[in-house]
């Protein structure tokens, strides 16, 4: 294909030759009919080969990359300046839930000891005022019933004594011998005084303790902060007087 190609642009370039030297001679014979003559070329276009690199075979790896990606550090932006001369508003905290004594904050009541010996001193002024009141019983009857009766007799008055020693002791004055021996005195869950209504009801409340078998006193060996269940009605526990 190339030794073709050479030769037809050799005949190309032959005829242009040839055609320059008669446009030539015309010229300077100063003929009046001027000759034109045209010339048809062919154009030869090369085939191209579309030319790719070769592919890799399929069980060949990728080259590793030996340089290593870099982590770009981002500038920090400062916020605009607050406007209003520099005031901010600071954000709206929540408000903090209340700590409720004796519930989420543990009461610093009397020890059980303490409150034991208060009992056993005012069951001592009851057990002396019903030993009293049978005497005085056996010298104006001067009966003596049988001793089944006689047992039950001493019960039933030792805990009406012992009822209306609580009221009327606790309602009207706020504290019994027993406490006021062992320094001990009634107050609220929030250390506050207690009223006389109040007193009331946690007079009748320790009334349900006592008729539940005793378990409402009894709870107090179960409970963390040592109280009854009439000092969980009413909020009110026995405190080191102050």
């Amino acid at each position: 294909m190339l030794p073709t190609a050479i030769a037809d642009s050799y005949e190309l370039d032959s005829e242009s030759d040839s055609s320059g030297t008669s446009l030539a001679g015309g010229g300077l014979s100063g003929a009046s009919s001027t000759s034109t003559s045209s010339t048809s070329a062919k154009i030869i276009e090369f085939p191209r080969s579309a030319w790719a690199p070769p592919l890799p075979p399929p069980d060949q790896l990728a080259d590793p990359i030996t340089a290593l990606p870099r982590i770009l550090e981002v500038p920090e932006v400062e916020p605009p300046p607050p406007a209003l001369g520099g005031i901010t508003i600071e954000a709206a905290r929540p408000p903090e839930a209340e700590k409720r004594p004796g519930i989420d904050i543990p009461l610093q009541g009397a020890s059980l000891a303490r409150r034991l010996l208060a009992v056993i001193i005012d069951s001592l002024i009851v057990a002396a005022a019903s030993v009293l009141f049978g005497a005085i019983f056996w010298k104006i009857t001067g009966v003596r019933p049988p001793l089944i009766q006689l047992v039950g007799l001493a019960v039933g008055l030792q805990c009406l004594l012992w009822s209306a020693y609580q009221y009327l002791l606790m309602v009207y004055s706020g504290a019994t011998p027993g406490l006021r021996a062992v320094g001990l005195e009634l107050v609220r869950f929030d250390g506050t005084a207690t009223p006389r209504s109040l007193r009331r009801w946690r007079v009748l409340a320790s009334y349900l303790s006592a008729a539940s078998l005793g378990m409402g006193y009894a709870w107090a060996f179960l409970d963390e902060d040592v109280l009854s269940w009439h000092d969980r009605i009413t909020h009110t526990y026995l405190a080191p007087k102050k």
